[in-house]
């Protein structure tokens, strides 16, 4: 089942719009540009509500709605045979809410570990860095999704999803420093790759892999 996780996560071909824009209240469609017979939909950000996908008659289109002015990502992803999909990101925007704040000047307001990711970022003296950046950013997102789902049951699944999504979009020493620098994110976790997820662990997971996609995002502004 991780396997199948992580491959739909990571090739094949879909698209989405860059933006979607609607008024608090509507029902907002999201199409989805792919060759995949099936889509799969997450959102990203608290507030916004996921109609049933399974209730649509095509998967390639979503339905979402809020009540609540804002900005929010939606995650897409297929698979067309044994060849699953790179995740997709829409932004969602909903009513007319403020341009998002700039990253502060005072490096002090920064988070730690986006502060201490900038650092080795800025010093690697390595080809197409930003890119390889954003591609990790990316399946980190990805992974928050994974680590609340039901079927990842222990804790090295979930350790062994994060590091093999990585290793598949990245060489082993693309990045080596800063990937080196988020694995300790996870110390404190159990090491007994077999202990099963409680419900608190997933949050906490998830939490890890939202604040290391987060870090990584400022990072490389």
């Amino acid at each position: 089942m991780i396997s199948l996780i992580l491959s739909a996560m990571l090739a094949q071909q879909i698209t989405l719009p860059p933006e979607i824009h609607g008024m608090p209240g509507a029902f907002i469609s999201i199409p989805s540009a792919t060759d995949g017979k099936q889509v799969q939909w997450f959102v990203l950000d608290k507030g916004l509500n996921l109609f049933p996908v399974e209730l649509l008659k095509d998967s390639k289109t979503c339905v979402v709605t809020t009540t609540i002015e804002g900005r929010y990502r939606v995650l897409a992803y297929t698979a067309a045979g044994d060849n699953p999909s790179k995740p997709a990101i829409t932004l969602v925007i909903i009513g007319s809410p403020p341009a998002p704040e700039p990253e502060p000047d005072n490096p002090e307001e920064a988070s730690k570990l986006s502060r201490e990711i900038r650092a080795i970022y800025r010093a690697l003296n390595e080809d197409d860095k930003q890119a390889k950046a954003q591609k990790l950013a990316v399946i980190y997102k990805g992974l928050v999704a994974v680590a609340k789902d039901p079927t990842i049951e222990t804790t090295g699944d979930l350790l062994g999803a994060a590091k093999i999504a990585a290793n598949k979009v990245l060489a082993p020493t693309d990045l080596k420093e800063i990937r080196d620098k988020l694995s300790k994110q996870f110390i404190g976790f159990p090491d007994d790759p077999a202990v099963i997820i409680t419900a608190e662990m997933r949050l906490k997971f998830a939490a890890v892999f939202k604040d290391v996609s987060t870090a990584i995002e400022l990072a490389i502004k």
